[in-house]
């Protein structure tokens, strides 16, 4: 063992140091009468003692004793046997100790931990603050390791429910039920390591609805049933005005697209100077001249090309930018190449070079679109609608007053349809829609890392909200404590522990209409999802130079008691030292 001096307070060695210096340095001035003689050295040794002192009490000495380290291995749920047996033989005599959830200590002599299986719950990280851990990753699991869908949607859209199984088995199935127990999409597995999929089905009704993913092998035994929560509200019919400067195939398979879903569309196309076409879907014929604020009252969403909203009249980009600020309007923008570099101040976007010229978006996989060489700065107010696989912004939307506006770097998206794929179109264009043309103003937002929860497990939520001191409370009228963003004075954080299964709902207590609704289920399924998780936290927090670094090195203060004695000592002795020679 060593043992090794140091100050709890080393941050004010070189002030406390100089200060000490300069009152020695005054006191040795004042008695250089005295110079030469023994009074004088001993004075001189003893005002020093009297100062360290001083330094001493404001400073804090300790002692940091740094012993041997002692190793232990810490078994998580699905470690590898061969592993541990290998740990055993390179460290002798090695602990080995059984994590628990919710209930994990370690003895003061264990300072360096070896990780295996998958991991311990994030929560529990707080308890490896003075070991030195190193996490030994297990393989992934088999099973879904990886799902993503829109759990809130509408009457007529489809639910898409794309996801990534890992180490499949050749010839099981994989199942979409719906919530009345039927078979609505399906697919075969394959041996490939990494499979990503894609299922989809039909909402044909409002309410809270439980989907579930089945996987059943070659016989037809079932061997998962994971559910698959959904919110469907209503459909809502919007009506959209498009501004083009000239058609274009892009507006051509938009508008045909936006007129299936049963959208009121009017398209006002510029042929010639002063001659405009205009084309009516599901709605009445109206003539649009110039833009007036009573106008755009009329409409949910405005799609302009970048060109026709620089050119403009300054009364109808007033009434255009008045319209998205006081009245709620979406507008979005279809960019130019000059769109990308000049200044567009109803959305004011900044944009980044980009080589590519393709992009493969996060939520819709295994399939490249063409876009501008540009993406989008990931600006603070800047809210994503799609993101690449690389977390790179395609799409985004930007509040301007009580609406939006919105952009994309995706070009000639209808060559998607040319070619076949009607479902990743539609999915694509169904998000940025309903992202910008909501022109009902809420009052509450909310936000969740999932729709499925588990019960006892902490299930984290955000809240934008208008409302001063928001009160949020839970289905059993439970008051749930909120923290306040640093930033934005309008978004709240929560955290909440379900310890029921089934439907549950957050409610806004000064906003009845302000409702959030989840699915809490049993800690049995989606395992193969939540050890993926847990691996890939666990290798965040442990495997990093700042966790491995960290040495149990306990430091033990020196009593300051003592330092207090030396000076009453000294500063004594300096009193009656004159005194003594008078007499």
């Amino acid at each position: 063992m060593t043992d090794t001096f140091t100050f709890l307070n080393d941050e004010l060695i070189w002030k406390v140091g100089s200060i000490g210096l300069l009152l020695w340095g005054v006191f040795i001035w004042k008695e250089s009468s005295e110079y030469g003689s023994y009074r004088f050295w001993i004075k001189v040794i003893v005002s020093l003692l009297a100062i360290v002192s001083l330094m001493a009490i404001v400073l804090q000495p300790a002692i940091s004793s740094s012993r041997k380290s002692t190793k232990a291995i810490l078994l998580t749920n699905g470690y590898n046997k061969s592993q541990l047996d290998s740990l055993k033989k390179v460290h002798k005599k090695i602990k080995v100790l059984t994590y628990e959830v919710n209930n994990l200590s370690f003895e003061n002599e264990v300072d360096s931990i070896f990780l295996l299986g998958y991991g311990v719950e994030p929560f529990d990280f707080e308890h490896f603050k003075n070991q030195s851990g190193y996490y030994i990753p297990e393989n992934l699991p088999s099973g879904i390791v990886q799902f993503d869908y829109n759990h809130q949607n509408f009457v007529g859209k489809s639910i898409m429910f794309h996801g990534v199984y890992s180490n499949p088995k050749k010839g099981n199935r994989l199942l979409l039920e719906d919530p009345g127990g039927v078979t609505v999409d399906s697919l075969v597995l394959t041996s490939e390591v990494r499979r990503e999929f894609l299922l989809k089905a039909k909402l044909n009704i409002k309410g809270n609805h439980t989907f579930y993913i089945i996987e059943k092998d070659s016989l037809g035994e079932v061997l998962s049933k994971d559910p698959v929560p959904v919110v469907v509200e209503e459909a809502k019919f919007l009506k959209i005005l498009m501004l083009n400067n000239f058609p274009t195939f892009e507006t051509k398979y938009l508008k045909n697209y936006l007129t299936s879903l049963g959208h009121e569309i009017i398209v006002k196309s510029k042929l010639t100077k002063g001659r405009y076409k205009f084309e009516y879907f599901n709605t009445e014929k109206s003539r649009i001249g110039a833009l007036t604020e009573k106008k755009l009252k009329d409409f949910d969403l405005v799609v302009i090309d970048a060109f026709s909203l620089r050119n403009l009249g300054r009364k109808s980009f007033l009434a255009l930018e008045n319209s998205v600020k006081v009245n709620g309007l979406g507008v979005l923008i279809q960019p130019d190449n000059n769109f990308f570099s000049t200044s567009n101040n109803i959305g004011d976007f900044v944009f980044v070079r980009d080589k590519n010229n393709e992009v493969t978006l996060k939520d819709l996989p295994k399939k490249k679109v063409t876009k501008n060489t540009f993406l989008f700065k990931n600006e603070f107010e800047i809210l994503p609608i799609h993101k690449n696989i690389d977390k790179e912004i395609i799409s985004a939307y930007r509040r301007v007053g009580n609406g939006r506006v919105g952009a994309t770097i995706l070009e000639n998206t209808y060559e998607l349809l040319l070619q076949g794929d009607s479902v990743m179109y539609k999915q694509l264009w169904s998000g940025v829609i309903e992202k910008l043309g909501n022109r009902e103003i809420k009052t509450s937002q909310w936000q969740s890392n999932g729709a499925v929860v588990q019960v006892d497990r902490p299930f984290d939520f955000s809240l934008r909200t208008s409302i001063e001191k928001p009160i949020v409370k839970t289905s059993n009228e439970y008051s749930i404590s909120l923290r306040q963003d640093i930033n934005l004075k309008n978004v709240w954080y929560g955290t909440t522990y379900p310890i029921e299964q089934g439907w549950h709902k957050l409610w806004v207590e000064q906003d009845s209409t302000a409702t959030f609704n989840y699915l809490v289920t049993d800690s049995l399924y989606w395992k193969s999802q939540k050890h993926y998780k847990n691996i890939e936290e666990n290798i965040r927090y442990f495997n990093t130079s700042s966790i491995k670094a960290q040495v149990n090195q306990p430091l033990q203060p020196i009593n300051t008691l003592w330092f207090y004695l030396l000076f009453l000592m000294c500063s004594g002795f300096l009193w009656l030292e004159p005194k003594m020679i008078k007499d």
